[in-house]
């Protein structure tokens, strides 16, 4: 009977707490649109090239998290922000604008590939 009536009075507690609670009425508008992006087409493809390039696709590949504070991801992002504010950024939206259909061929250095420029 000693065990019984704290956990009664811990169940009317509870029950009493959640009874005395006011409602909170939270009015959800039905007119609301997406953001529209002000990106084009050339702009997103481009930036999906320059993060590839910079290397952050193999780092966010797999189900595991990445790991935002390690020197590996700090690298590569800062070499995708590098490639996205280049010259070259530009001239790929350029040449995507001008040719939606091409085929974006990108190399880098250290990838193995004996082709790349150094």
């Amino acid at each position: 009977m000693n065990r019984f009536l704290p956990v009664s009075a811990l169940a009317l507690a509870l029950f009493a707490g959640t009874v005395a609670a006011a409602p909170i009425n939270i009015e959800v508008p039905t007119n609301i649109e997406p953001q529209q992006s002000g990106l084009t087409r050339a702009e997103v493809i481009a930036d999906y090239h320059m993060w590839r390039l910079a290397g952050l696709a193999e780092l966010t590949r797999g189900e595991q998290s990445v790991d935002t504070n390690s020197y590996a991801y700090k690298k590569e992002y800062a070499t995708y922000v590098y490639l996205r504010e280049s010259p070259q950024y530009a001239a790929l939206v350029a040449q995507l604008q001008a040719h939606p259909n091409s085929n974006v061929v990108g190399i880098r250095p250290d990838a193995g590939d004996t082709h790349a420029a150094k």
